[in-house]
């Protein structure tokens, strides 16, 4: 980072309208002025525009007094690159407001670079920079009062800015992952120790499943062969029996037809009848024609009386209905009368019933009160029964708790054994594992011997390589320092030749101080100049033939620098596997007493398997409850005697079932006493009234004005001459003498169908003989099929047998099918189990490599690996660069060396960065030195730091600042601090010292000088 430009608006002790500051063209550079005047505050401001921090800790207080708000503008070069950062702070409101702006320089024009909050915007500047305001402050700023800022912190913490300089956070963000990723595998590699064990198990159970797989196959085969031989008996039977169906659907086809042949007889039979009746009966009418003759002559002659009669029938019948309807009335009086002597006969009747069953109900009341009494005990040896039942219960109920306690105990038992077992596999494959691991011990402490003895070499080529780099920069420093000096002189002789350039022949007068000379004094400075060009080329000569001598002793030295440098870049590697080994040893020392350790315990569980010393507690435990289950007795004692008494108990609740129905029908027998007793007076009033009924009936008391209408209509019927029976006598004559018509007709019919009916009758009577022999030869087949099927009952009998044996085999070849199913998955599980064993040792074996390798990564990352390696390497060029500056200051009287291990009082050794100094005086604490010498070294360190960011690639710092302490110094050290600063300059764009002596900011070459005025302070470059 190079400063550009800085413009300030009320900022601390700067007001408004000051032009910009501008650092073009400014490699070094002094800021001088007063104590209080603002030089401080100008890199407060370059500091707070970029990361927010100032020596003030409000941002309130850094306004200027009066005003509101203050604004910082600051443009800065970086990786060629132009970038502007505007701070500003505003505290019009209660809190007060800030805003950041970050840009870059995009074909002329600014760019923005501001994130959406003033977090993200300052983030990406620290970004940017890769650096924040801690690292600055601890390298490239030397603030006023904090020269020490890094030097002073503790031994831990100095450790820690330089990881934080080195960039060295990135290996504690490994650290904590590889921590992470070994800690979610020792998770892992625990729950599948789990897994492991269960599986074993499993697996131990597949030899045992294996024969009973065989064995139950072997039953399988066999009862599948009495499966086929049953399937065969039935398949036989079952032919003969279809066989035999067939011949009954034969037997029934030929029934079939010995009906239709009895039906067709039947009816040419009932045919031959037939026509032999209807020539019977022609022959017996025509026998009979004179007789019908003179039957239809009498026909006639009642037919005319029938019509006469037939004639008075209107007449007789309204009389007849009139009669009728009197008739009725007085038949329903006399129906009344006897349906209320009915009713009231049968009323009295069932009362008479009734009291004639008292005695009947009484000696039943009796009885039932008498057999109640013979049911009272039970009630009583019901809750004996009961009470017994219950203790029989509670009994039982213990005896089961007992076996399910004992049933736990032994569980447990069998858990610790099974535990055991697994734990002492687990020991014996553990202890095999180790011996295997430690078969390649012996070549490991080989190849650490021969690793040591080529680290030694390699050690003596790194130092032989620090002292031809400590060379190399010395030839470097001497070389460009006198070609610097030969610039100076160059610089100077050019200056000369201006100044002689101004003189001529006839000048009098100084052309630079406007005095007298006199021809005397032209040519004094003519003389004078020409011998300080002599003497300029003089040591130009001298100082360019020294930079060309150091030149080629640089280019030798760096020939043989890249040969050692080819032999020491081995050494990282060696390191690492000279690491790796010590690493394998010591693990392999921790597994010979982890060995021993599981040896010892494996001893002891072998001999507690032997002598069954485990669970000893339990095991006591268990003999207790058996001996309380053989106090409360045999649980299937206890339940047959239970259930026995759950009988009883059920037979005397069936008695006292049977009082409560004894009472209630000794109840209902005193019901109907009592109704009997109360129907007694009704009975009185009944047979009363059944006595007036009958004397009404027998006098015929009732409907006198109907009996009377009744005689007169009897006498207009008599007088009329017609009576129901002449015309019925009329009408049956008629009737008798109308088959008279019908023979007659008949008699007609015969004499047509004599003739025809003899042809018909000889031609059925031919066909009824053909059908009789048809329907013998049907009877003669179903006799003969009626003899085959009298087997059928044999044979079906026969099949059913079959298919009941059937039927059993298969039903057990199914049980046994599915218990060889259930087996061999058992056995597959187990296989399986196995299987899955391999697998999840493989995946712990290969967990444990992963998790190994991430807690060698967690100790590789942590800080006592890479990191501490890395700051090894880091603090020799600081140590370096810091006794080069500090010999240029101190004329190689004071050498400083950091030491990153001490000895602690327990006999360890402790991480840390202590600061020795070594002097005239002997070797001293950084803390035993204070005042210029602790300035002097502060600056020292302070530089190489610089020095160290500039040449790491994760931060470019191009510019150091110098706040004071210059004071602390004598002349002599401040001169020589000055050297040191001018020799540092090629490593830095921009140099700033701030300082308020006089003759010490004389000796920059760029002034910036800061004035206090009552309008604020302003600046001036000289």
């Amino acid at each position: 980072m190079i400063p550009r430009t800085l413009v300030l608006r009320n900022f601390m002790c700067y007001r408004d309208e000051l032009p910009p500051l501008d650092f073009a063209g400014i490699q070094i550079a002094c800021l001088s002025g007063e104590n209080g005047a603002g030089k401080s505050a100008l890199l407060d401001a370059m500091t707070w525009a970029l990361w927010g921090e100032a020596r003030l800790k409000s941002d309130d207080d850094l306004i200027a007094l009066g005003a509101q708000e203050m604004e910082v503008d600051f443009t800065f070069l970086l990786d060629g690159h132009d970038y502007r950062v505007i701070r500003k702070r505003n505290k019009t409101r209660k809190t007060g407001v800030s805003t950041l702006d970050f840009q870059v320089r995009n074909n002329g024009a600014w760019k923005a670079l501001s994130g959406a909050t003033i977090r993200e915007t300052q983030q990406s500047i620290i970004s940017t920079l890769r650096m924040d305001y801690d690292i600055f402050a601890n390298s490239a700023y030397l603030r006023q009062g904090h020269a020490d800022e890094f030097t002073k912190k503790e031994p831990g913490r100095r450790k820690q800015v330089l990881a934080d300089i080195l960039g060295l956070d990135i290996y504690e963000k490994l650290e904590t992952g590889s921590k992470e990723r070994a800690r979610g595998l020792d998770g892992q590699l625990k729950g599948l120790e789990g897994q492991i064990a269960e599986l074993g198990r499993q697996a131990e159970k597949r030899a045992a499943y294996a024969q009973l797989v065989a064995a139950q196959a072997a039953l399988v085969d066999q009862i599948g062969a009495a499966v086929a031989a049953a399937e065969a008996a039935y398949a036989d039977a079952s032919a003969r029996v279809q066989a035999l169906d067939a011949l009954k659907a034969r037997r029934a086809a030929a029934d079939a037809e010995l009906r239709r042949l009895h039906a067709e007889q039947n009816e040419r039979a009932a045919a031959v009848a037939r026509l032999q009746r209807a020539i019977a009966e022609a022959q017996h009418i025509l026998a009979r024609r004179a007789e019908i003759n003179a039957g239809l002559a009498q026909l006639q002659a009642a037919q005319a009386e029938r019509e006469r009669l037939d004639g008075l029938r209107g007449a007789y019948d309204a009389l007849q209905a009139r009669q009728r309807a009197h008739a009725d009335a007085l038949r329903e009086a006399e129906r009344q009368l006897r349906s209320d002597l009915a009713i009231a006969t049968s009323k009295a009747n069932d009362i008479r019933e009734r009291a004639a069953r008292r005695p009947k109900v009484e000696a039943e009341i009796a009885r039932l009160n008498s057999q109640l009494e013979g049911l009272a005990p039970a009630a009583r040896d019901l809750a004996e029964a009961r009470v017994r039942r219950d203790e029989l219960r509670e009994r039982q109920r213990s005896a089961s708790q007992l076996v399910l306690q004992r049933n736990e105990l032994q569980h447990k038992i069998d858990l610790k054994h099974d535990s055991l077992v697994g734990t002492r596999e687990e020991l014996k494959r553990k202890i095999k594992e180790t011996a295997d691991r430690l078969r390649d011990e012996p070549a490991w402490r080989a190849d650490l011997a021969r690793a040591s003895e080529e680290r030694a070499r390699l050690d003596a080529d790194a130092a032989a390589l620090e002292q031809a780099r400590a060379d190399e920069h010395e030839l470097v420093e001497r070389s460009a320092t006198r070609r610097s000096e030969c610039e100076a002189i160059k610089a100077r002789g050019e200056d000369i030749n201006r100044k002689l350039a101004l003189l001529d022949a006839d000048a009098h007068v100084c052309p630079l101080c406007k005095s007298e000379l006199g021809e005397d004094g032209v040519g004094h400075i003519q003389a004078e100049y020409a011998r300080e060009r002599a003497e300029l080329r003089s040591l130009f000569s001298s100082a360019k033939r020294e930079a060309d001598a150091a030149d080629a002793r640089l280019a030798e030295l760096r020939g043989s620098l890249k040969t050692i440098e080819r032999r020491v870049a081995a050494l990282p590697d060696l390191a690492g596997r000279i690491a790796r080994l010590e690493r394998e040893l010591h693990t392999a020392d921790e597994l010979r007493r982890r060995q021993a350790d599981d040896q010892r315990t494996l001893d002891d569980i072998q001999l507690q398997l032997v002598k069954g010393d485990y669970e000893r507690g339990t095991r006591g435990e268990r003999d207790r409850v058996d001996a309380a289950l053989a106090a409360l007795g045999e649980p299937a004692a206890l339940d047959r005697e239970l259930t026995r008494m759950e009988g009883r108990i059920a037979a005397l609740e069936q008695q006292l079932g049977a009082q409560a129905g004894l009472r209630a029908e000794i109840e209902m027998k005193r019901r109907a006493l009592a109704e009997i007793e109360a129907e007694t007076p009704a009975l009185h009033e009944l047979e009363e009234r059944i006595g007036e009924l009958h004397t009404t009936l027998e006098l015929e008391d009732f409907a006198q004005a109907d009996r009377v209408a009744i005689k007169r209509a009897e006498a207009e019927i008599a007088a009329l001459g017609y009576a129901p029976e002449l015309a019925a006598a009329a009408t049956a004559a008629a009737r008798d003498l109308a088959h008279w018509a019908a023979e007659g007709q008949q008699l007609g019919r015969a004499e047509e169908r004599e003739e025809r009916d003899r042809g018909d009758l000889e031609r059925a009577s031919q066909a009824l003989e053909r059908s009789a022999a048809q329907a013998e030869a049907a009877e003669a087949q179903i006799a003969a099929l009626d003899d085959e099927l009298r087997n059928l009952a044999l044979a079906l009998r026969e099949r059913d047998a079959a298919q009941a044996e059937l039927k059993a085999r298969r039903n057990e070849l199914l049980v046994r099918e599915r218990d060889l199913a259930e087996r061999r998955a058992d056995l597959k599980r187990a296989e399986e189990a196995a299987a899955d064993l391999l697998e999840a040792e493989a995946r712990r074996r290969a967990l444990a490599e992963r998790k190994g390798l991430f807690d060698e990564l967690t100790l590789a990352f942590g800080k006592k690996g890479v990191q501490a390696l890395l700051i090894e390497t880091a603090i020799p060029e600081i140590e370096r660069e810091a006794n080069h500056l500090l010999g240029r200051m101190t004329d190689n009287q004071m050498h400083l060396t950091f030491e990153t291990q001490r000895d602690t009082k327990k006999g360890d050794v402790a991480e840390t960065l202590d600061i020795k100094i070594a002097d005239g005086l002997g070797t001293r604490d950084y803390d035993a030195f204070s005042g210029g010498e602790a300035f002097r070294l502060n600056f020292a360190i302070r530089v190489a730091l610089a020095k160290l960011l500039a040449r790491r690639a994760g931060a470019r710092l191009e510019t150091l600042v110098i706040d004071e302490g210059f004071g602390s110094q004598d002349a002599k050290g401040r001169e020589r601090l000055v050297e040191a600063i001018t020799s540092v300059q090629g490593d830095f764009k921009h140099i700033l010292v701030i300082t308020h002596i006089q003759e010490l900011k004389d000796l920059f070459p760029v002034q910036i000088e800061i004035t206090k005025t009552p309008q604020g302070s302003v600046w001036a470059l000289a």
